[in-house]
C-alpha cells in the first residue's frame, strides 16, 4: 500500500495504476531519503517520472512551496493527477504530460528552477542511459544550492562533471544524492 508518510496528508493512501506500470519507491526507502533530506519547506522540487505522485505528494505534505510533476503515461498521468488532488495540493503542482527529455527543454526555455529534484526511472531505462546521463541532464534546471536525487538498479561510479555524488544501498535499490560542486 503507497501512502503519505508524514506532514499535512499524513496516512493518505494513494492511488497506483494496476499491473506493472510504475515501481513506487518502497516506503522504507522514501522514509530515508526524506529523513537525509530533512526539512524542505519553502523547496521547490521536481518529480519526473512521477507515476503516482508518491515523491513530490510527500514533499508537498512536508512543506515544499511547489513541485512540478512529469510523467508521460496517459493512464498513469490520471491517477497522479487524482492523487494530486486528493491530498488538496492542485494549488501547489503543476503538471507536464510529456516525455522528461521534451519535459527538460521545455522548463528550460521557461528559465525554471528547481531546489530538489526527484529522479525515478523506469530501470529499463537504465539499458540504454547511466546515472550520470539523466543526473546531467536534469542538472541544468538546478538551483545553485539544490539536489538531485535518483534511484537506480546498480551501483557503479559515472563521472557527473560539476556534481558531488553520495550513494546510499538499500539491497538492490541505489539512491544516489548530488550537489553542485563549490568551485
Amino acid at each position: 500500500m503507497l501512502q503519505v508518510l508524514t506532514g499535512s496528508a499524513k496516512g493518505r493512501k494513494l492511488k497506483v495504476p494496476k499491473g506493472r506500470k510504475i515501481r513506487p519507491m518502497t516506503s522504507r526507502v522514501k522514509k530515508s531519503v526524506f529523513d537525509t533530506l530533512g526539512d524542505i519547506g519553502g523547496l521547490t522540487v521536481l518529480d519526473v517520472f512521477a507515476g503516482s505522485g508518491s515523491l513530490g505528494i510527500e514533499a508537498l505534505s512536508r512543506g515544499a512551496s511547489s513541485v512540478t510533476f512529469v510523467e508521460k503515461d496517459n493512464s498513469v498521468f490520471r491517477i497522479l493527477s487524482e492523487n494530486v488532488s486528493l491530498c488538496g495540493f492542485q494549488d501547489r503542482a503543476t503538471f507536464y504530460r510529456s516525455d522528461y527529455a521534451l519535459a527538460f527543454k521545455k522548463l528550460s526555455s521557461e528559465a525554471a528552477a528547481f531546489d530538489l529534484i526527484f529522479l525515478d526511472p523506469p530501470y529499463p531505462l537504465y539499458e540504454s542511459m547511466g546515472v550520470s546521463d539523466l543526473v546531467l541532464d536534469a542538472a541544468m534546471l538546478l538551483n545553485s544550492d539544490g539536489r538531485i536525487i535518483i534511484e537506480h538498479n546498480y551501483n557503479k561510479d559515472e563521472d557527473t562533471p560539476g556534481l558531488n555524488r553520495v550513494t546510499k544501498s538499500f539491497g538492490g535499490t541505489f539512491v544516489s544524492y548530488f550537489e553542485k560542486r563549490d568551485t
